[in-house]
Protein backbone atom coordinates (compact mmCIF):
# COMPACT_ATOMS: atom_id res chain seq x y z
CA UNK A 1 0.00 0.00 0.00
CA UNK A 2 1.05 3.72 -0.85
CA UNK A 3 1.32 6.36 1.68
CA UNK A 4 2.12 9.85 1.07
CA UNK A 5 2.91 12.06 3.53
CA UNK A 6 2.70 15.58 3.45
CA UNK A 7 3.86 17.02 6.49
CA UNK A 8 5.10 20.86 6.59
CA UNK A 9 7.67 20.01 9.19
CA UNK A 10 10.68 18.90 6.88
CA UNK A 11 12.25 16.54 9.60
CA UNK A 12 9.22 15.37 10.60
CA UNK A 13 8.25 14.16 7.47
CA UNK A 14 11.80 12.75 6.65
CA UNK A 15 11.62 10.89 10.19
CA UNK A 16 8.29 9.70 9.82
CA UNK A 17 9.05 8.85 6.32
CA UNK A 18 12.20 6.19 7.97
CA UNK A 19 10.09 4.29 10.39
CA UNK A 20 7.30 3.86 7.76
CA UNK A 21 9.21 2.82 4.78
CA UNK A 22 10.11 -0.64 6.19
CA UNK A 23 6.35 -1.25 5.91
CA UNK A 24 4.95 0.97 3.47
CA UNK A 25 5.77 2.23 0.14
CA UNK A 26 6.11 5.73 0.83
CA UNK A 27 6.34 9.13 -0.52
CA UNK A 28 7.02 12.42 0.31
CA UNK A 29 6.57 14.40 -2.85
CA UNK A 30 4.01 17.11 -2.95
CA UNK A 31 3.82 15.83 -6.85
CA UNK A 32 1.80 12.88 -5.68
CA UNK A 33 -1.08 14.65 -5.43
CA UNK A 34 -1.75 15.98 -9.19
CA UNK A 35 -1.01 12.26 -10.07
CA UNK A 36 -2.57 10.48 -7.29
CA UNK A 37 -1.98 7.02 -6.71
CA UNK A 38 -2.00 6.94 -3.19
CA UNK A 39 -3.63 5.02 -0.73
CA UNK A 40 -3.44 7.02 2.90
CA UNK A 41 -2.01 10.85 3.02
CA UNK A 42 -1.00 11.74 6.44
CA UNK A 43 -1.11 15.45 6.64
CA UNK A 44 -1.16 18.08 9.08
CA UNK A 45 -3.11 21.25 9.50
CA UNK A 46 -0.97 23.50 7.74
CA UNK A 47 -0.59 21.17 4.53
CA UNK A 48 -4.08 20.52 4.79
CA UNK A 49 -4.96 24.06 4.68
CA UNK A 50 -2.75 24.50 1.78
CA UNK A 51 -4.05 21.39 -0.17
CA UNK A 52 -7.10 20.88 0.77
CA UNK A 53 -8.83 21.09 -2.46
CA UNK A 54 -6.75 18.79 -4.31
CA UNK A 55 -7.50 16.51 -1.12
CA UNK A 56 -11.08 16.54 -1.56
CA UNK A 57 -11.08 15.81 -5.29
CA UNK A 58 -9.24 12.92 -4.58
CA UNK A 59 -12.04 11.52 -2.42
CA UNK A 60 -14.51 12.44 -4.41
CA UNK A 61 -12.91 10.83 -7.37
CA UNK A 62 -12.30 7.63 -5.38
CA UNK A 63 -16.10 7.34 -4.11
CA UNK A 64 -17.56 4.96 -3.13
CA UNK A 65 -13.42 4.09 -2.22
CA UNK A 66 -12.93 4.97 1.14
CA UNK A 67 -10.12 6.90 0.81
CA UNK A 68 -8.40 7.28 4.41
CA UNK A 69 -6.60 10.45 5.58
CA UNK A 70 -4.56 10.94 8.94
CA UNK A 71 -3.94 14.35 10.37
CA UNK A 72 -1.04 14.87 12.92
CA UNK A 73 -1.54 17.84 15.07
CA UNK A 74 -0.22 18.87 18.55
CA UNK A 75 -1.82 18.20 21.84
CA UNK A 76 -4.44 20.72 21.62
CA UNK A 77 -6.80 18.69 19.11
CA UNK A 78 -9.26 22.06 20.20
CA UNK A 79 -6.76 24.21 17.94
CA UNK A 80 -7.81 22.42 14.68
CA UNK A 81 -10.58 24.01 12.71
CA UNK A 82 -14.01 22.15 12.90
CA UNK A 83 -13.78 22.19 8.52
CA UNK A 84 -10.82 20.20 8.33
CA UNK A 85 -11.69 17.64 11.16
CA UNK A 86 -14.51 17.28 8.61
CA UNK A 87 -12.16 15.92 5.36
CA UNK A 88 -10.02 13.55 7.94
CA UNK A 89 -10.23 9.73 9.40
CA UNK A 90 -8.03 10.26 12.27
CA UNK A 91 -6.13 11.90 14.20
CA UNK A 92 -2.90 11.56 16.01
CA UNK A 93 -1.01 13.64 18.24
CA UNK A 94 3.01 14.61 18.60
CA UNK A 95 5.32 12.96 19.54
CA UNK A 96 4.16 10.17 17.30
CA UNK A 97 4.57 6.62 18.49
CA UNK A 98 5.02 3.98 16.00
CA UNK A 99 3.35 1.67 18.06
CA UNK A 100 0.56 3.72 18.71
CA UNK A 101 0.17 4.81 14.01
CA UNK A 102 0.80 1.27 13.09
CA UNK A 103 -2.50 -0.07 14.01
CA UNK A 104 -4.72 3.03 13.06
CA UNK A 105 -2.83 2.65 9.64
CA UNK A 106 -3.73 -0.84 9.22
CA UNK A 107 -6.95 -0.38 10.01
CA UNK A 108 -7.96 2.65 7.92
CA UNK A 109 -6.30 1.04 4.98
CA UNK A 110 -8.22 -2.17 6.12
CA UNK A 111 -11.09 -0.57 5.16
CA UNK A 112 -9.87 1.16 2.36
CA UNK A 113 -8.92 -2.95 0.77
CA UNK A 114 -12.01 -3.55 1.57
CA UNK A 115 -13.80 -0.92 -0.30
CA UNK A 116 -12.08 -1.50 -2.99
CA UNK A 117 -12.68 -5.55 -3.16
CA UNK A 118 -16.76 -4.53 -3.36
CA UNK A 119 -16.17 -2.51 -5.77
CA UNK A 120 -14.33 -4.23 -8.51
CA UNK A 121 -17.23 -6.92 -7.25
CA UNK A 122 -20.13 -4.82 -8.45
CA UNK A 123 -21.51 -4.51 -4.42
CA UNK A 124 -20.72 -0.98 -4.35
CA UNK A 125 -24.06 0.62 -4.15
CA UNK A 126 -25.72 -2.33 -1.35
CA UNK A 127 -22.58 -1.57 1.05
CA UNK A 128 -20.83 2.47 0.11
CA UNK A 129 -23.90 4.06 2.68
CA UNK A 130 -22.77 0.98 5.14
CA UNK A 131 -19.00 1.54 5.17
CA UNK A 132 -18.94 5.27 5.12
CA UNK A 133 -21.90 6.08 7.68
CA UNK A 134 -21.50 3.01 9.89
CA UNK A 135 -17.85 2.79 10.14
CA UNK A 136 -17.15 6.46 10.34
CA UNK A 137 -19.08 6.90 13.29
CA UNK A 138 -17.27 4.47 15.50
CA UNK A 139 -14.17 5.88 14.24
CA UNK A 140 -15.46 9.71 15.03
CA UNK A 141 -16.68 8.23 18.54
CA UNK A 142 -13.06 6.65 19.13
CA UNK A 143 -11.07 9.74 17.80
CA UNK A 144 -13.02 12.21 20.24
CA UNK A 145 -12.73 10.55 23.53
CA UNK A 146 -8.74 9.40 22.65
CA UNK A 147 -8.07 12.65 22.77
CA UNK A 148 -10.50 13.65 25.53
CA UNK A 149 -8.98 10.75 27.54
CA UNK A 150 -4.92 12.34 26.73
CA UNK A 151 -6.93 15.39 28.32
CA UNK A 152 -7.92 14.56 31.32
CA UNK A 153 -6.54 10.96 31.82
CA UNK A 154 -9.96 9.71 32.75
CA UNK A 155 -10.30 5.97 32.35
CA UNK A 156 -13.83 6.26 30.69
CA UNK A 157 -12.82 7.85 27.98
CA UNK A 158 -10.23 4.84 27.24
CA UNK A 159 -12.88 2.37 27.69
CA UNK A 160 -15.25 3.96 25.36
CA UNK A 161 -12.75 4.19 22.99
CA UNK A 162 -11.96 0.62 23.39
CA UNK A 163 -15.79 -0.02 22.88
CA UNK A 164 -15.49 2.08 19.52
CA UNK A 165 -12.57 0.16 18.31
CA UNK A 166 -14.34 -3.35 18.91
CA UNK A 167 -17.67 -2.30 17.20
CA UNK A 168 -15.34 -1.38 14.21
CA UNK A 169 -13.83 -4.63 14.12
CA UNK A 170 -16.64 -6.59 14.39
CA UNK A 171 -18.53 -4.94 11.58
CA UNK A 172 -15.62 -5.11 9.30
CA UNK A 173 -14.92 -8.97 10.06
CA UNK A 174 -19.21 -9.28 9.28
CA UNK A 175 -18.37 -7.18 5.94
CA UNK A 176 -15.87 -9.59 5.05
CA UNK A 177 -17.40 -12.33 5.87
CA UNK A 178 -20.89 -10.96 4.13
CA UNK A 179 -18.79 -10.28 0.91
CA UNK A 180 -17.05 -14.13 1.00
CA UNK A 181 -20.51 -16.45 0.99
CA UNK A 182 -20.75 -15.38 -2.38
CA UNK A 183 -17.89 -15.14 -3.88
CA UNK A 184 -15.56 -17.88 -1.72
CA UNK A 185 -15.66 -21.51 -3.67
CA UNK A 186 -17.31 -23.66 -1.25
CA UNK A 187 -16.12 -26.92 -0.28
CA UNK A 188 -19.07 -29.05 0.29
CA UNK A 189 -18.82 -32.25 2.43
CA UNK A 190 -20.63 -34.42 4.87
CA UNK A 191 -20.80 -33.23 8.34
CA UNK A 192 -22.50 -34.00 11.49
CA UNK A 193 -24.58 -31.16 12.02
CA UNK A 194 -25.01 -32.27 16.30
CA UNK A 195 -20.88 -31.61 15.99
CA UNK A 196 -20.90 -27.98 13.96
CA UNK A 197 -23.87 -26.45 16.18
CA UNK A 198 -22.01 -27.72 19.74
CA UNK A 199 -18.62 -26.56 18.17
CA UNK A 200 -20.21 -23.39 17.26
CA UNK A 201 -22.37 -22.58 20.99
CA UNK A 202 -19.01 -22.96 22.75
CA UNK A 203 -16.89 -20.82 20.92
CA UNK A 204 -19.13 -17.77 21.63
CA UNK A 205 -19.97 -16.13 24.70
CA UNK A 206 -23.26 -16.93 25.71
CA UNK A 207 -23.98 -15.98 29.31
CA UNK A 208 -26.22 -17.97 31.26
CA UNK A 209 -28.23 -19.37 27.53
CA UNK A 210 -29.00 -22.47 27.56
CA UNK A 211 -27.87 -24.33 24.58
CA UNK A 212 -30.21 -27.92 23.06
CA UNK A 213 -30.32 -30.39 21.06
CA UNK A 214 -32.97 -32.57 19.30
CA UNK A 215 -31.24 -34.60 17.07
CA UNK A 216 -30.06 -38.06 16.31
CA UNK A 217 -26.21 -38.30 17.19
CA UNK A 218 -26.15 -39.26 13.34
CA UNK A 219 -27.71 -36.69 11.67
CA UNK A 220 -25.66 -35.79 8.73
CA UNK A 221 -25.26 -33.71 6.01
CA UNK A 222 -23.70 -32.31 2.81
CA UNK A 223 -22.22 -28.70 3.81
CA UNK A 224 -19.30 -26.56 3.52
CA UNK A 225 -18.19 -27.02 7.15
CA UNK A 226 -16.87 -23.76 7.85
CA UNK A 227 -19.81 -22.05 6.68
CA UNK A 228 -22.54 -24.21 8.66
CA UNK A 229 -20.26 -23.23 11.99
CA UNK A 230 -20.57 -19.88 10.69
CA UNK A 231 -24.58 -20.27 9.83
CA UNK A 232 -25.08 -21.29 13.76
CA UNK A 233 -22.49 -18.85 14.50
CA UNK A 234 -24.24 -15.80 13.59
CA UNK A 235 -28.13 -17.17 14.62
CA UNK A 236 -26.67 -18.00 18.26
CA UNK A 237 -25.23 -14.68 18.13
CA UNK A 238 -28.34 -12.68 16.89
CA UNK A 239 -30.54 -14.80 19.98
CA UNK A 240 -28.40 -13.95 22.77
CA UNK A 241 -27.91 -10.32 21.48
CA UNK A 242 -31.74 -9.80 20.93
CA UNK A 243 -33.10 -11.60 24.13
CA UNK A 244 -31.93 -11.73 27.93
CA UNK A 245 -29.60 -14.30 29.66
CA UNK A 246 -32.37 -16.45 30.41
CA UNK A 247 -32.79 -17.95 26.76
CA UNK A 248 -32.78 -21.47 25.29
CA UNK A 249 -31.74 -21.73 22.24
CA UNK A 250 -32.49 -25.21 20.46
CA UNK A 251 -31.29 -27.13 16.74
CA UNK A 252 -33.16 -29.56 15.70
CA UNK A 253 -34.35 -31.79 12.78
CA UNK A 254 -37.26 -31.15 10.01
CA UNK A 255 -38.31 -33.40 7.51
CA UNK A 256 -36.23 -32.21 4.83
CA UNK A 257 -33.93 -29.73 6.69
CA UNK A 258 -33.09 -28.70 10.16
CA UNK A 259 -34.23 -25.57 12.55
CA UNK A 260 -32.32 -23.05 14.79
CA UNK A 261 -34.96 -21.79 17.97
CA UNK A 262 -35.66 -19.63 20.48
CA UNK A 263 -37.79 -19.04 23.27
CA UNK A 264 -37.14 -15.38 23.45
CA UNK A 265 -39.41 -12.45 22.35
CA UNK A 266 -39.74 -13.81 18.41
CA UNK A 267 -39.57 -11.86 15.58
CA UNK A 268 -42.96 -10.28 14.35
CA UNK A 269 -44.01 -10.67 11.18
CA UNK A 270 -44.13 -7.25 10.42
CA UNK A 271 -39.84 -7.52 10.62
CA UNK A 272 -39.46 -10.70 9.05
CA UNK A 273 -39.28 -9.55 5.75
CA UNK A 274 -36.27 -7.02 6.44
CA UNK A 275 -34.62 -9.29 8.91
CA UNK A 276 -32.54 -10.57 5.97
CA UNK A 277 -31.42 -7.31 4.60
CA UNK A 278 -27.95 -5.82 4.60
CA UNK A 279 -27.47 -3.41 7.56
CA UNK A 280 -31.12 -3.91 9.13
CA UNK A 281 -31.09 -4.33 12.59
CA UNK A 282 -33.40 -3.58 15.89
CA UNK A 283 -30.48 -3.97 17.92
CA UNK A 284 -27.98 -0.52 18.24
CA UNK A 285 -25.01 -2.74 18.96
CA UNK A 286 -25.67 -4.83 16.13
CA UNK A 287 -24.04 -4.98 12.83
CA UNK A 288 -26.92 -5.68 10.67
CA UNK A 289 -24.93 -8.24 8.95
CA UNK A 290 -25.47 -11.38 11.08
CA UNK A 291 -28.83 -12.38 9.40
CA UNK A 292 -27.49 -11.47 5.85
CA UNK A 293 -24.22 -14.11 6.16
CA UNK A 294 -27.03 -16.39 7.31
CA UNK A 295 -29.40 -16.11 4.16
CA UNK A 296 -26.65 -16.17 1.85
CA UNK A 297 -24.92 -19.21 3.78
CA UNK A 298 -28.50 -20.95 2.49
CA UNK A 299 -28.62 -19.59 -0.71
CA UNK A 300 -24.90 -21.37 -1.53
CA UNK A 301 -26.28 -24.43 -0.60
CA UNK A 302 -29.55 -24.24 -2.41
CA UNK A 303 -31.17 -24.24 0.94
CA UNK A 304 -35.00 -22.82 1.52
CA UNK A 305 -34.54 -19.74 4.39
CA UNK A 306 -37.71 -18.86 6.32
CA UNK A 307 -38.40 -17.84 9.92
CA UNK A 308 -41.43 -18.18 11.99
CA UNK A 309 -42.67 -18.67 15.21
CA UNK A 310 -41.10 -21.34 17.85
CA UNK A 311 -43.33 -23.37 19.36
CA UNK A 312 -42.21 -21.56 22.67
CA UNK A 313 -43.12 -18.59 20.82
CA UNK A 314 -39.68 -17.31 19.68
CA UNK A 315 -38.19 -17.52 16.63
CA UNK A 316 -37.30 -19.74 14.72
CA UNK A 317 -35.35 -20.10 11.57
CA UNK A 318 -36.31 -23.11 8.61
CA UNK A 319 -33.73 -24.49 6.38
CA UNK A 320 -35.01 -26.92 4.02
CA UNK A 321 -33.78 -28.56 0.85
CA UNK A 322 -31.32 -29.98 2.59
CA UNK A 323 -29.31 -33.32 1.66
CA UNK A 324 -28.78 -35.97 4.18
CA UNK A 325 -26.48 -38.72 3.53
CA UNK A 326 -25.54 -41.28 5.99
CA UNK A 327 -22.08 -41.04 7.17
CA UNK A 328 -19.48 -38.19 7.68
CA UNK A 329 -16.74 -38.09 5.26
CA UNK A 330 -14.38 -35.39 7.03
CA UNK A 331 -14.05 -35.28 10.67
CA UNK A 332 -14.91 -31.64 12.27
CA UNK A 333 -11.64 -29.22 12.51
CA UNK A 334 -10.47 -31.39 9.29
CA UNK A 335 -12.24 -29.09 6.41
Amino acid sequence: MRLLLLLSHEQNRRLLAEKLTPYYDISTADSDLTSGGFDLCIVDSTTLRRFRSELESHARAEEPVFLPYLLVVDRDVDQVETTALELVDEVISVPIVLEELGPRLKSLLRTRRLTQELSERNQVEEMAAIISHDLRNPLNVARGNLELGRETNEDDYFETTAKALDRMSTLIDDLLSFAKQEYATPDFTSVSIRDVAARSWHLLETGDATFHLELEDDTVVVADPSRLQELFSNLFRNACEHNDERLTVTVGTLPDGFFVADDGVGISEAERASVFETGYSTNTDGTGFGLPIVKRIGDVHSWAVSVTDSTTGGAQFDFTGVQFVDEVSTPLGRE
